[in-house]
């Protein structure tokens, strides 16, 4: 449990606060039944605007008994005459354009859809009416001329902005053609206007997000990005578990090699942003020293040389594990149990296994690790976590528990105990653990900053904030990062979820802060993502979504942040639009006026 997880999940849990710009109308026929209406129906059928005008004249010339005569003028050859248009009167265009509409219709029914487009663009000639562009679409629908629809349908919109049927089949020509960020658009307005039942608007809106969001994912796995470490609060959480190593048993002054991987050592446990990255830097260089070394033919490997090339390319993995390059990392590690196994090696090539889903292999290599060192803690607390994420719940906890045996002065054996007691709906048990490790660690920031996180998610927000401001203050007291900005973090989104004014001022005031101490932190640029769009500061939201995205470590991670990013473009297009833009204040005002915001 952490409290940027719960932040993740409160962000989740607002996913349609982020997509649907407001809450939709309602109306008795839903977009599933208009969208068949839309492709197999005839133009007449369509458009009710004209719909009870030609039911009228129909019966009146059942009534009168008269002979079919076109109401429109017409050459010796039976086709209509537009040469003389500009001399006709407006009631004459008028009527002319219905009666060259209605002769479309019919042979849109009869499915003769290049006269239909003849007739309806006839019809044009003497008046441009929305209508018109729309059955014109509807044709190119039935054709499958889908660049077409998206032609028409715009040039229906550009006479009126609101007219639900040429937005919504805008929107699915648009999405057969792989244009998501338009469909969402025009379904975004269709939201906003009230013109189909919402249930049947947000599905196809959340599909044409989710497509829209992968299509972006695999334009930036396909970029090769720079690999990124993670968050300095990650990084602290993860060494934090391995008792520190910060000297060589065979250090060789004159070695660069042995220099850069002490060096490298040194700073993983100064525990500050600087440290890791130059730790980083260290290991790269020293492995890549190291290699060419080993593959000096003319001098041989002695063990000395061995076992540090084995530490460095052991801890060199271990960062491009963490920056999210599993066959790097594989492929390092591997080369250090080869050179010189070491307990360490065991334990991160058995994370490697885990990241892979190769259970098997991840609790053989345990085994081996256990063969080294019996008495190695680090080992027994990722077995233990290995259980408790799979509910394992007796194994998780029997790990825990030899990890706390094996190093009685690592506070995370003691706090997974207490979480492990939660999760088994152990209150009682969960409290106690949890004084005892405040008793065993009184200034240790972990021991507040979890127990916030079990508050939090029994949802006593008022003891789970007071935890929050504990560890913020216990880490502040400490040198280097400990639970770095978790309480920050932790704290806006209890306050996110209990929204007023000043909370929402300072859950933003939290959440800079954290990104300003970590900029690295996936999490904290999520949350304050999420609270700039509500301010609409929709360009430092999609920014802030879009960093998200690059620091995420996992594919779905990545595809959540550019989901939000996505739909948060979407949002600024709909507030860029003057007439959307108009509805939303309509709106918004008489929500205001219900009361209602």
């Amino acid at each position: 449990m952490s409290s940027e997880s719960s932040l993740g999940s409160f962000v989740s849990r607002n996913k349609t606060a982020i997509i649907a710009t407001v809450a939709a109308g309602t109306a008795a026929v839903g977009a599933f039944y208009y969208y068949r209406q839309l492709q197999e129906t005839s133009g007449e059928g369509e458009e009710a605007d004209n719909k009870s005008v030609s039911k009228k004249k129909k019966n009146k010339k059942k009534k009168n008994g008269s002979a079919s005569k076109p109401k429109y003028p017409v050459k010796e050859n039976g086709e209509p005459d537009l040469d003389h248009i500009e001399e006709a009167t407006d009631n004459e265009k008028e009527s002319y354009a219905v009666a060259l509409k209605d002769k479309g219709n019919e042979y849109f029914k009869t499915k003769d859809f290049g006269n239909a487009l003849k007739y309806y663009n006839h019809a044009l000639a003497f008046k441009k009416d929305p209508v018109f562009y729309s059955n014109i679409s509807a044709c190119y629908v039935s054709l499958g001329q889908l660049d077409k629809v998206v032609e028409n349908s715009t040039k229906a919109l550009e006479l009126k902005p609101d007219y639900g049927k040429a937005l919504l089949r805008r929107a699915s020509a648009n999405e057969s053609l792989e244009n998501y960020a338009d469909a969402m658009f025009d379904l975004s307005v269709l939201s906003l206007n009230g013109d189909f039942n919402g249930a049947s608007i947000e599905p196809m809106l959340e599909r044409n997000l989710n497509k829209q969001a992968m299509v972006v994912l695999k334009e930036k796995l396909g970029k090769n990005e720079v690999q990124q470490l993670p968050s300095d609060t990650s990084l602290a959480s993860f060494f934090s578990i391995f008792p520190s190593e910060t000297s060589l048993e065979n250090f060789d002054e004159n070695s660069e090699a042995d220099k850069l991987l002490l060096n490298g050592l040194e700073n993983i446990y100064r525990r500050s942003s600087e440290g890791y990255k130059v730790a980083d830097e260290s290991f790269e260089k020293a492995a890549s020293l190291y290699k060419a070394k080993l593959n000096d033919s003319s001098k041989s490997a002695d063990e000395a040389l061995k076992q540090n090339a084995a530490t460095a390319f052991e801890y060199n993995g271990i960062f491009k594990f963490l920056k999210n390059d599993p066959l790097g990392a594989h492929a390092e590690i591997e080369k250090a149990i080869e050179l010189h196994p070491r307990v360490n090696s065991y334990i991160y090539m058995a994370l490697i296994m885990a990241d892979k889903g190769q259970a098997d292999e991840y609790y053989q290599f345990f085994d081996k690790a256990i063969e080294l060192d019996p008495k190695y803690a680090p080992i027994y607390y990722h077995k233990g976590q290995l259980y408790f994420i799979t509910a394992q719940y007796e194994k998780s906890g029997k790990d825990f528990d030899k990890a706390k045996e094996c190093d009685e002065n690592n506070i995370f054996p003691y706090i997974q105990l207490a979480c492990l007691a939660y999760r088994e709906n152990k209150f009682e048990d969960c409290e106690t653990l949890f004084s005892e490790a405040r008793r065993k660690f009184p200034t240790a920031p972990e021991v507040p900053n979890f127990y916030a996180e079990i508050l939090s998610d029994k949802g006593d927000l008022e003891a789970a904030t007071k935890q929050f401001e504990i560890a913020k203050r216990l880490e502040e007291a400490l040198e280097g990062i400990h639970v770095g900005v978790s309480p920050l973090v932790g704290k806006a989104t209890l306050l996110a979820r209990q929204p007023t004014v000043e909370n929402f001022i300072e859950a933003t005031k939290l959440l800079e802060e954290a990104c300003e101490k970590d900029p690295r932190s996936e999490q904290a640029k999520v949350g304050l993502a999420q609270l700039k769009l509500q301010q609409e500061e929709m360009d430092e939201a999609i920014e802030l979504f879009e960093q998200a995205a690059q620091l995420a470590r996992t594919v779905d991670e990545k595809l959540q942040a550019i989901t939000f990013a996505e739909a948060a473009k979407v949002q600024k297009r709909v507030r860029a639009d003057p007439v959307a833009c108009a509805k939303i204040e309509e709106t918004l005002a008489a929500y205001r006026a219900q009361g209602l915001i």
